[in-house]
């Protein structure tokens, strides 16, 4: 077994296609990914109501002399297995502009939890230093416009498809164009979110690759699982009805959050140049001591406290 495992981790080494995504593998338990992602899906579970539901105010409120815009809007920015959920709580969302705006202020602050776990995941990717993460009045300050930027993008995205099925006869399906609508807003908020909320100087140039991709993965999950998720509640019958839209939901969510969570891991490894990793342990490579010295220097803490790492090779 030795014998194979020196093999394998030969030709990985000597083959980048190869080395790449074991090293993102590593990486990604490395940092406790898996755990990470479900923070991301629990606070955004959490968080899906709030910004579902002041997206629909705000479009209520600025679309109110047209129905007929407001209407294809607000469906476009709710699933059809919450929109009667949505369309309820939104209806009993008080009318008077001070009532609203506090009200407002309450969802946002509801829908900050998702930011935040984001915002941990991202910087802990980053191995950003303990001691060089804000306090907690700075934290939140980011993670409040970044919030702010999410329902922007979700409002956005709905004009978008809206935007798509009234421009005349292209040849292209209106389901495309809705998927594009919304995948151009999540590159958008994915681009600008990232470097809001990232603790170390990344130019927009390291950053468009990545926001590209999740937000092609975004558009591909909901638009492909979204309409899936309404077959399944359909036919889940009055019994599991509602426990089938929660669990299809966290389904979702959790897919993309892993997903987003390798775009992160993807971008780190090749930023940092994080490979070849070693198959064998016993065997690191400059990768791994190069990994091994981040995840220690995240732990500095305090001014002038300075962790380090080092392999012991034998003679």
């Amino acid at each position: 077994m030795n014998g194979l495992l020196a093999r394998l981790d030969r030709f990985q080494r000597g083959h980048g296609w190869a080395a790449l995504p074991y090293a993102v593998i590593r990486k990604y338990l490395d940092d406790d990914g898996p755990r990470h992602a479900a923070l991301i899906t629990y606070y955004g579970f959490l968080s899906l109501f709030p910004l579902l539901l002041l997206g629909v105010a705000i479009v209520s409120r600025l679309l109110a002399t047209d129905p007929e815009l407001r209407h294809s809007v607000i469906t476009a920015i709710v699933p059809p297995a919450l929109q009667n959920t949505v369309d309820d709580a939104a209806a009993a969302l008080p009318t008077s502009p001070v009532a609203f705006v506090i009200g407002a202020i309450g969802l946002i602050w509801s829908a900050t939890g998702v930011v935040f776990a984001a915002y941990r995941t991202l910087n802990h990717v980053a191995a950003v230093r303990m001691r060089d993460m804000p306090e907690p009045i700075g934290a939140y300050l980011r993670v409040i416009g970044v919030a702010l930027l999410l329902l922007a993008g979700v409002v956005a995205g709905g004009g978008l498809t809206v935007a798509g099925a009234a421009l005349p006869n292209l040849g292209v399906p209106d389901r495309l164009l809705a998927a594009l609508g919304t995948g151009f807003s999540a590159f958008a908020v994915l681009l600008f979110g990232v470097r809001i909320l990232l603790l170390v100087r990344a130019p927009f140039s390291a950053l468009w690759r990545p926001a590209a991709a999740g937000g092609l993965l975004l558009a591909i999950v909901l638009h492909v699982g979204a309409p899936l998720l309404t077959i399944l509640v359909r036919k889940a019958g009055p019994v599991y009805g509602a426990f089938a839209t929660v669990a299809g939901l966290f389904t979702l969510l959790y897919v993309v959050s892993q997903a987003l969570v390798l775009v992160a891991e993807i971008a780190a490894v090749r930023h940092a140049r994080l490979w070849p990793r070693a198959l064998d342990p016993a065997d690191p490579t400059a990768a791994d001591e190069r990994a091994l010295q981040l995840l220690a220097r995240e732990q500095e803490r305090i001014p002038g406290q300075v962790v380090e790492s080092h392999i012991i090779r034998d003679a």
